[in-house]
């Protein structure tokens, strides 16, 4: 078959009518990778400074705890966001932190049913002990009141930590990329334990994670641990099933 010479294809172009359209650049898609894995086991000494109540009970049902690593979670643009997995709608935390990349473990709460739930998201931010905790607050919430906390809704049951500059490619890529969403649920699927699952999420040179919320929907706030110089040594997601050291000493009202 022999090709039209370029004056004749243009006149084909005009004569079904794609020579008027616009010709527009293709945004540059960014590498996305969506991982699961086998957890690390972690000693329960790793999480001492969440100074978690004992006996650890849910609903006055005892329950053992167990430490997870998920991997590392890129922080390339220094700030973090929890969100809804699904909806992907929220700001980032204040302060920023500085760009790097940190450990990120779950802290399960084993039912004597069988079933897991996780409790806490921690990301390692310094190998260094919390000596105390303050409520992260979320950019544009800067009016609370002294008994309200910031925190971020979550009506999936499933939530996410990222890395705020690759959450909005991660966003964008989903609405352009339909095939991500099947990856991600292939996942989430083969990483499915009792009642709860995860799954890894890079973004180009950013990434976040993705876990089952708790008991599922509700309203979730992050704290800040700091050494007692100061410094910011871990960003904590308490999903409200266990009490422990970053608990204000009054149940506050949230927004």
């Amino acid at each position: 078959m022999t090709r039209p010479h370029s004056k004749s294809r243009r006149g084909l172009l005009t004569l079904i009518g794609f020579a008027a359209l616009p010709v527009t650049p293709v945004a540059a898609q960014p590498a996305i990778r969506i991982e699961g894995g086998v957890p690390q086991r972690l000693p329960l000494t790793t999480i001492r400074d969440l100074d978690i109540a004992q006996p650890a009970q849910i609903d006055e049902d005892p329950v053992d705890l167990a430490v997870l690593n998920l991997g590392v979670v890129d922080v390339p643009s220094g700030r973090l966001t929890g969100v809804d997995a699904l909806l992907l709608d929220g700001a980032p935390y204040r302060p920023r932190i500085a760009s790097g990349r940190y450990p990120l473990q779950v802290v399960l709460a084993r039912l004597t049913s069988g079933e897991e739930r996780v409790a806490f998201v921690q990301l390692k931010l310094a190998d260094r002990n919390a000596e105390s905790w303050s409520n992260a607050i979320i950019e544009g919430e800067d009016e609370l009141q002294d008994d309200e906390i910031s925190v971020f809704e979550v009506e999936s049951s499933v939530a996410a930590l990222f890395d705020a500059a690759a959450l909005a490619l991660w966003r964008r890529s989903l609405a352009e990329r339909p095939e991500l969403l099947v990856d991600l649920q292939r996942v989430l699927r083969e990483n499915r334990r009792p009642t709860w699952t995860w799954a890894h999420v890079q973004v180009g040179s950013g990434s976040g994670v993705l876990f089952t919320a708790g008991r599922g929907e509700g309203e979730y706030g992050a704290y800040w641990g700091r050494a007692a110089d100061g410094q910011i040594v871990s960003l904590v997601i308490d999903l409200d099933l266990l009490d422990w050291a970053g608990l204000p000493e009054d149940p506050p009202v949230t927004v």
